[in-house]
């Protein structure tokens, strides 16, 4: 790892002490991170060591208790807060929020795309301007890459991304698009895999390459790219009663590291 550090550590006193970290983006030399345990925005200077910087924006009242992954559009600033999912007429969709520079909310809508049942819903987002308008990519625990364009009021599924077969991935648990640059991040394999998206179509180009993280790195969820070989990355908390004890020595932290300091 490049750098890592708790998150706890880097906010101000009286932020809260139990930080699930479940996505990240970074920004403007700051990382963007959302905990799927509070409706909240933290904001983390990308020098670690300037803490008098950071800070835990809280977002209105609404549906869940956190957020799964953000995303942001670069022309607007505007950020999209992924709820993982949430009941809609007798049954389940994720639901994204989208809130201005000043974390004040600008609209909300329904991913609609229907969800099995509460726990296996949408764990990563991504914001996507194609020359034929705008999208977001959103990662299905079990379902795959999905593409929605904004409706009405919600966003419609419109199309599957076309992946590797075979991925050596127990699950998706987060997302990154930079350019062509595409990274799906697992956290039972405890594994990210970095390949690339076409430009013109909704498909991966080749079988692109899968590095695996050291041990301890038991909860890594959300992921953000940073450069070709270089990504951010967040992890949640261990549990308690499935997890052996190692895996709290990297829980709830933010990561900066090298592809090539991994395996794989």
């Amino acid at each position: 790892m490049i750098r890592e550090a708790r998150l706890r550590d880097l906010l101000p006193a009286g932020s809260p002490s139990r930080l699930e970290a479940s996505g990240v983006i970074a920004a403007d030399g700051r990382y963007l991170v959302v905990c799927d345990n509070l409706r909240a925005v933290a904001v983390i200077d990308a020098d670690l060591n300037r803490m008098a910087a950071n800070a835990l924006h809280t977002t209105g009242p609404g549906p869940g208790n956190g957020y799964e992954d953000i995303a942001r559009d670069p022309v607007t600033g505007h950020l999209f807060l992924l709820i993982e999912s949430a009941e809609r007429d007798g049954g389940h969709q994720a639901r994204v929020e989208e809130y201005d520079e000043s974390f004040q909310l600008v609209a909300a809508g329904w991913l609609e795309y229907p969800l099995p049942r509460p726990n296996k819903g949408v764990e990563g987002l991504e914001f996507v301007r194609r020359d034929d308008g705008v999208y977001l990519l959103g990662l299905h625990e079990t379902g795959g890459l999905l593409v929605f364009r904004p409706g009405r009021r919600n966003w419609r599924h419109v199309a599957t991304v076309d992946l590797p077969a075979g991925l050596p991935l127990a699950d998706f648990a987060g997302l990154s698009l930079a350019g062509n640059r595409l990274a799906l991040l697992s956290q039972e394999s405890a594994a990210v895999w970095a390949g690339e998206l076409a430009p013109d179509k909704w498909a991966a180009t080749g079988p692109g390459r899968v590095r695996r993280f050291p041990r301890g790195y038991c909860t890594v969820e959300g992921v953000c790219w940073l450069g070709p070989e270089s990504m951010v990355v967040v992890s949640d908390r261990a549990k308690r009663d499935s997890q052996p004890a190692r895996c709290r020595e990297k829980e709830e932290s933010l990561h900066v590291l090298d592809l090539d300091d991994l395996t794989g």
